[in-house]
């Protein structure tokens, strides 16, 4: 089996090694310290500032999200939401439903965000931005930068989903100046799926995660801060999921996130490059792309068809897309340290077969 797709990744041999042994008892000094120390780790690697906050969650990037939102936001606060595909209409279906009231950049599948979209944002009294880094349904990859300098000039507490460009695209929350980073166990970090993680500034966690009146038991992010100063999380955290966590950042660090990424970026270079013009198939240029993965667009509107065919044919998995872009896009991901060229060439190879066979 190999795995295009943007999670689960394709996963080490040693994360996978460690997936199957006994789980320990987590009530103990010893795994106090296993959390303490990926907490250091998640701070480094994220590069976040000293004071910041760690929240482990036994939940997906979706849960994350929401509980972030919760947090941070009540009511009375008017939040400014990039959407521009699925993942940023969910920050808008979070809103919605906590009643956190929100203006929308809402962007076409095919449309580049423009930083002058800013402009009649500017002075409008918002208090918070929420971005996905990458919008992982098109790839876009968006200007953090100029996002960042938005914020800062209008005092925008901003939530930064970086789920899928973690350890994918160069990151850093303090230079950003991100108020909360979001990040999923089954991404970047290629471990298996059921944990999240958010890091939280200290202004935002005394600010608003303590002063904000959080209708939820297992959601409120005072209660993981308070326990995780003793490197505890209030109820049971996915005990394996930690164990792979604290092997993968060890070796990580030891590497070097700039090299890290690099590869990645290495990778997802050399399929754009290599999949133009030997195959029916196109890579859309309208916007910046992420390093995490590819859309590729299929001018014959087929692209579950070529997906079924690569899944049952070849044991290949790419990624579907949902919605309207479902017939004529699919995503190829490049997040996994364990893909190589020569894995791409294969799926290349056999892009090229089924263009030769008129699929």
């Amino acid at each position: 089996m190999k795995l295009f797709t943007p999670g689960p990744i394709a996963m080490d041999p040693e994360t996978i090694a460690l997936g199957g042994i006994q789980a320990q008892y987590f009530r103990t000094p010893e795994f106090s310290r296993i959390m303490l120390d990926c907490t250091a780790m998640l701070k480094t690697v994220l590069n976040t500032p000293d004071d910041a906050r760690m929240i482990f969650l036994t939940a997906s990037g979706t849960a994350a999200m929401e509980a972030t939102v919760m947090n941070l936001f009540t009511p009375k606060d008017k939040v400014l939401i990039l959407s521009g595909g699925t993942f940023g209409k969910r920050f808008k279906q979070i809103c919605t439903i906590h009643k956190i009231p929100f203006k929308a950049i809402d962007l076409e599948w095919n449309e580049a965000f423009r930083p002058e979209i800013l402009d009649q944002f500017e002075g409008a009294g918002l208090t918070g931005f929420l971005v996905n880094m990458c919008e992982t349904s098109t790839g876009q990859l968006y200007p953090m930068d100029a996002i960042s300098a938005f914020c800062k000039r209008n005092r925008c507490c901003l939530v930064v989903d970086a789920i899928s460009s973690f350890l994918c695209d160069p990151f850093s929350m303090k230079d950003m100046g991100a108020d909360a980073v979001i990040i999923s166990s089954q991404k970047g970090l290629a471990l298996h799926p059921g944990m999240s993680f958010v890091a939280v500034s200290k202004e935002a966690f005394e600010e608003r995660c303590a002063k904000n009146e959080v209708r939820s038991l297992y959601f409120r992010f005072t209660d993981y801060g308070d326990d995780m100063v003793r490197g505890q999380t209030p109820y049971t955290p996915a005990v394996g999921i930690v164990n792979q966590l604290n092997e993968k950042l060890s070796r990580l660090i030891k590497q070097g996130i700039p090299a890290y990424t690099n590869g990645i970026s290495e990778l997802s270079m050399y399929f754009r490059k290599n999949l133009s013009g030997k195959t029916q198939f196109t890579i859309p240029d309208y916007y910046p792309l992420s390093n995490c993965l590819t859309p590729v667009f299929c001018p014959k509107q087929n692209a579950r068809e070529v997906f079924a065919l690569l899944k049952d044919r070849y044991d290949i998995y790419i990624t579907p897309c949902a919605g309207e872009i479902a017939p004529f896009l699919f995503r190829v991901a490049h997040m996994s340290g364990q893909l190589t060229k020569q894995d791409i060439d294969e799926l290349i190879n056999i892009l090229r077969l089924l263009s030769e066979e008129n699929v």
